[in-house]
């Protein structure tokens, strides 16, 4: 089956009418939600049915693409899809997005528009940006572009380049690939996890799914500071870890008290009205 040119607008459209959603999403995300404060966002989240990470991405990427990019991007008359949007935004080690301000994309799409070029792909800004793609994006199979998507976007010699760095970060693709597990392994025990209620929004289940998030959180700790680490504290370091342990022993106590033995005394006080029934 082929495709016609008209077909090629009308899904640039749709693509653009994503775009503009997404990045409308992430405004909603902005506004309703404080930064800090992750529970309450993990549970906005849930209320919506969006995975938290990926809401995180929205949020990020409508921060960073500000109105004036936006329009400047609508009035180009040139295709670019959202996740052209979230490359621009994504933070380099400097800690700081590979394109802040949008000023390459920019001149990107100016480019484009005197060679009468139709698209910006995120390829071709990825390799103006001197940038290649996350690992953990590439790896796992959910996000928008997969590892074999990325290859064969890529000439010959720099595909194999690719190949080769990759073989020499095998430490960093383990790392990766981790993560992508540990993640889709929490998304499955928060969506079909046990008795953590799925799309259910009552008390318990909300905070089943907050104590699961908790728990995975204290292991991705764990793994990420091992014995072999050197850990060497400054004194106000050491106060902040101090205050810390105690928030976490007090929240153990919680969960004992609020979870383990009010379920124990109640499963006890059922099973003695059932006994008095019986005499």
């Amino acid at each position: 089956m082929s495709y016609t040119e008209q077909d090629v607008r009308e899904g640039r459209r749709l693509m653009d009418n994503g775009r503009e959603n997404r990045l409308v999403i992430g405004d909603k995300l902005l506004s309703v939600t404080i930064p800090g404060q992750d529970g309450a966002f993990d549970r906005y989240c849930d209320e919506i049915s969006l995975n938290p990470r990926t809401a995180r991405e929205y949020r990020h990427t409508a921060r960073m693409c500000t109105p004036p990019v936006r329009q400047s991007v609508a009035d180009s008359g040139v295709h670019v899809s959202y996740s052209a949007l979230r490359e621009g935004a994504r933070l380099a080690p400097s800690g700081k997005p590979y394109d802040e301000g949008y000023g390459m994309l920019r001149s990107l799409l100016k480019e484009a528009r005197k060679a009468g070029a139709g698209r910006v792909s995120v390829p071709q800004y990825r390799r103006a940006l001197g940038v290649e793609p996350a690992l953990r994006d590439l790896l796992d199979p959910s996000s928008g572009t997969t590892l074999a998507d990325y290859l064969d976007s890529l000439p010959p010699q720099e595909r194999d380049q690719a190949l080769r760095d990759l073989v020499e970060k095998r430490a960093e693709v383990h790392d990766a690939l981790k993560r992508v597990m540990d993640d889709k392994r929490r998304r499955d025990r928060e969506t079909r996890g046990p008795d953590c209620g799925g799309g259910r929004s009552d008390k318990a289940a909300a905070a089943a799914r907050d104590l699961v998030r908790l728990s995975d959180q204290g292991a991705a700790f764990m793994s990420r500071y091992p014995p072999s680490a050197s850990l060497a504290f400054t004194d106000e370091q050491m106060i902040a870890c101090k205050e810390a342990l105690g928030t976490l022993e007090v929240l153990a106590k919680w969960i004992r008290v609020r979870v383990l033995d009010a379920q124990t005394a109640g499963a006890g006080s059922h099973t003695q009205t059932r006994d008095l029934v019986g005499v």
